[in-house]
């Protein structure tokens, strides 16, 4: 390369004019000249070199590669054909196995109908029914246990009626002490002994509703006592405290200072006129309502007494159900009248009627009605009944959020507690409880879809004062107004003073942050819903 250029430069120098050119630089300009030819063929030949060898083949690979070719679509052809072979094997397999199938859930059913004639066996499901705990602990109680094994098992709820279980008991109780930490029907000394009456299932249910049904009296006598004449006549016809019409909002029917332990002290001392049988009482009522904790009616007043769960759950729940009575009358009033009834007249009906002599009967006090009440009121006697279709959509329009499962699951719990197929039933059933306050499954139903409402209604508030270690008084009712507008102040305070342990939220006293998680469950415990 150092000679070609240096030859360039030779020639750069060389005069145009060729007679003054020796041979020997003439011999020289040509040799430059045919070694440029030279270079431009040599790399000429190099490129196409290394073009033959990136895109050329030869004869030989390419018959190798042809044949390799015809040997595997060759072998792909035998392949899809022994699947589509297999295929169709495959095919008439699953059918023959479907057929298996049916036959064998053939004999299987009579099997089981000849079983059942030959040998009958009881259904243990319903046992469900009846214990306390329902579906849910039986099937605790009940799994891999044979048919002995479950009527032991039985027979011991029955002996001891729903309890956790058989326990040795004392023949005395440990009196707490007076300090003002203990419940004021338990305060006496402690060096006095408190016989253990051992206080069974249905004793215990029945006094639990006295206390309620004393409480509620209270306040409506009250009431009944300040009207005048003339407010008495126009009210409800009656001076019986069952009659008073419904608060429209969610209100204690008590004085708000008294709570229900204290409630219960000042019952049992009045009904049993000695202070010692009241404490007697008072421990054995809390012995009762530990050992019967499954039931959730003795639970819910073992959690208001302690202070656990807000009073106010308990009258939001009897409220509800005494609303839905009071509206299943006045639609069975509207229907009675009207044969072709629609939606917007039904809604009409129970608008234009707050004050019809039905729905002044159905305001009765927040608890159900009994069966001796049911047989006694001359009201009830009147032929309370709704065809399937009218009851569903008295249903609906009562409850125009639910959605169409939850109104089927509450019309399949009233079909189950009526315990009849016919296209008629007789709602005033429905809400009677049996002698130990127990509700049936429509009420239960019912109750289980309230507090399903409500823990929905309490997640949305969790998710809005979610990544808050400590909650404020303002944080929380901007989540609670966010989710709920259309709710009262009074509501509002209501929440605020069992969520934060106030008193009153009106006085001066400067509310303390608190938990997130302390906040959920007092929340949870607490009569809240959507308005």
């Amino acid at each position: 390369m150092t000679e070609l250029i240096s030859s360039d430069h030779y020639l750069s120098n060389i005069d145009d004019d060729l007679t003054t050119i020796t041979d020997i630089d003439f011999l020289k300009f040509q040799l430059i000249r045919q070694r440029r030819k030279l270079f431009s063929i040599i790399e000429l030949l190099i490129k196409t070199e290394l073009s033959y060898e990136n895109n050329l083949f030869l004869r030989i690979d390419y018959d190798k590669l042809l044949d390799n070719y015809n040997q595997l679509n060759q072998e792909y052809n035998q392949l899809k054909d022994k699947y589509q072979h297999l295929g169709h094997a495959c095919l008439y397999l699953i059918n023959k196995t479907q057929d298996l199938i049916d036959e064998r859930n053939k004999y299987y059913n009579e099997w089981k109908i000849n079983k059942s004639l030959l040998t009958p066996r009881p259904d243990w499901d319903k046992v469900s029914n009846v214990i306390d705990g329902g579906h849910k602990r039986w099937k605790i109680l009940s799994t891999g246990k044979s048919s002995e094994q479950l009527m032991e098992i039985l027979i011991r709820e029955i002996v001891n009626e729903n309890q956790i279980e058989s326990i040795e008991e004392n023949d005395y109780f440990e009196a707490n002490g007076d300090q003002e930490s203990v419940l004021p029907f338990l305060r006496t000394s402690e060096h006095t002994q408190i016989v253990n009456r051992r206080m069974r299932r249905r004793m215990t249910g029945l006094l639990i509703k006295e206390i309620w049904t004393d409480k509620i009296r209270k306040p409506y006598n009250r009431s009944i006592r300040s009207l005048t004449p003339t407010k008495q006549y126009n009210s409800s016809g009656s001076s019986s405290p069952l009659l008073l019409p419904l608060p429209n909002t969610l209100q204690s029917p008590s004085d708000s200072t008294l709570t229900l332990a204290d409630h219960v002290a000042i019952y049992f001392e009045k009904r049993f006129d000695s202070k010692a049988i009241a404490i007697e009482m008072g421990y054995n009522l809390r012995d009762a309502c530990q050992r019967y904790h499954n039931s959730e009616e003795i639970n819910l007043f073992w959690g208001i007494i302690t202070g656990q769960i807000e009073e106010m759950v308990y009258h939001y729940r009897m409220q509800s159900i005494s609303q839905l009575l009071q509206h299943l009358i006045k639609m069975k009033t509207f229907f009675s009248f009207q044969h072709d009834s629609t939606l917007p007249k039904a809604r009409k009906a129970i608008v234009s009627e707050p004050n019809s002599p039905v729905s002044m009967i159905v305001n009765r006090r927040l608890s159900l009605f009994s069966m001796k009440e049911y047989r006694e009121s001359p009201v009830l006697h009147h032929d309370l009944t709704m065809t399937n279709e009218q009851f569903i959509e008295s249903l609906k329009v009562f409850y125009p959020n639910k959605t169409d499962s939850q109104i089927d699951e509450l019309f399949l719990s009233a079909k189950y507690d009526l315990q009849h197929i016919n296209q008629s039933i007789e709602f005033s059933l429905l809400f009677i409880e049996d002698n130990e306050g127990r509700f049936g499954k429509f009420l239960s139903t019912l109750i289980q879809q309230l507090n399903q409402e409500k823990f929905s209604y309490v997640e949305e508030i969790k998710q809005i004062l979610l990544g808050h270690p400590l909650i404020t008084v303002s944080q929380f009712c901007r989540a609670v107004l966010m989710i709920d507008p259309k709710i009262n102040q009074n509501e509002l305070h209501r929440y605020i003073e069992w969520v934060f342990s106030i008193k009153n939220f009106h006085s001066s006293q400067q509310i303390k942050p608190l938990d997130f998680e302390d906040l959920l469950r007092r929340l949870e415990n607490c009569a809240c819903f959507k308005h």
